[in-house]
């Protein structure tokens, strides 16, 4: 996964240690952007991480590279965007959601068949997109230790934090 790490001095030994600020998943990344040579953009499922760094295109094409081996054959999916319906046979989602793919005998074009949240059924396959399978060592209690600033998005909520590097 992704960590944010920071310097900090061992008071007692005088040496450089490593803090983990915060980590993530590669199953939650939705995409990877340079939005200038020093600014660096990931697409979370939850929320919009702004990184301020020199190496902004070195850490883009690492992450993307590693996005790229660990989503061959994962068998997951990740929502782009939510699809809720009533029909029982369709599987509802939100964006962000993981999707764990299952066998199907036929497929119409356009559609796959998965499950999540404890259902399944068949969904668009333009909802989503290829994905890393999870990594449960992830967990959210890693992330409480480092204060976020947030900023509610459009229809749901997407937090943008902005790091310098």
């Amino acid at each position: 996964g992704l960590r944010l790490l920071k310097v900090t001095k061992d008071s007692s030994f005088h040496l450089d240690r490593l803090k983990t600020l915060c980590s993530y998943s590669f199953a939650e990344v939705l995409g990877v952007e340079c939005c200038s040579n020093s600014t660096l953009e990931l697409s979370l499922k939850s929320e919009q991480l702004v990184l301020h760094t020199a190496r902004a295109r070195a850490i883009k094409a690492m992450v993307e590279e590693f996005l790229s081996e660990l989503k061959k054959n994962s068998g997951y999916v990740i929502a782009l965007r939510s699809y809720i319906t009533d029909d029982h046979s369709l599987l509802s989602f939100h964006r962000g959601d993981l999707i764990k793919l299952l066998p199907v005998a036929t497929l119409e074009p356009g559609w796959q068949f998965g499950s999540a949240g404890g259902r399944s059924g068949l969904f668009p396959a333009d909802m989503v997109q290829p994905a890393a399978a999870p990594d449960f060592s992830f967990s959210l209690g890693q992330r409480n230790s480092w204060q976020r600033k947030s900023k509610p998005g459009p229809a749901q909520e997407v937090r943008k934090t902005e790091v310098k590097a």
